[in-house]
């Protein structure tokens, strides 16, 4: 519990300076542990510089991107490849047909690995009617 409360911390501190710019939304601590095992994490002398999640949807065989994010001093050191690797690897394990993320500011990152915009009608329905139009993040998609 100890160690699952540590990690929790740190996944809070990491997020936190791109919650403050309004990149990534704001999770609580409880969401954070309820979510744990959807996340992947890269550690440098154990501290966690780069983490994304995936939601697995397993009616629909897809999976939601979310949290994806890699410490500002990790910019441009293959962390996010590396999680892109990671993320890949575990839809497959899941046997996943596509991937999905919303983002309003992961573009670049998102087309560069694959993944093509698409419009909220291409999501889930159950995600469709969670959709928040008020952010209006564009919606990245990839066929696995």
């Amino acid at each position: 519990m100890q160690r699952s409360l540590n990690t929790v911390a740190q996944l809070l501190a990491l997020m936190q300076p791109f919650v403050d710019d309004e990149h990534l939304l704001k999770r609580s601590s409880k969401q954070l542990q309820d979510g744990l095992d959807e996340f992947i994490m890269i550690k440098r002398n154990d501290v966690i510089v780069g983490c994304v999640a995936l939601k697995h949807y397993a009616e629909c065989q897809t999976g939601e991107i979310y949290a994806l994010v890699v410490s500002k001093d990790y910019h441009n050191t293959g962390v996010s490849a590396e999680l892109m690797i990671l993320l890949l690897k575990k839809a497959k394990n899941l046997g996943l047909s596509t991937l999905f993320a919303l983002s309003k500011y992961g573009g670049h990152f998102f087309v560069r690995n694959g993944f093509e915009v698409v419009s909220v009608d291409d999501l889930p329905k159950h995600r469709q009617a969670s959709y928040d139009y008020q952010r209006s993040s564009t919606v990245y998609l990839k066929h696995c």
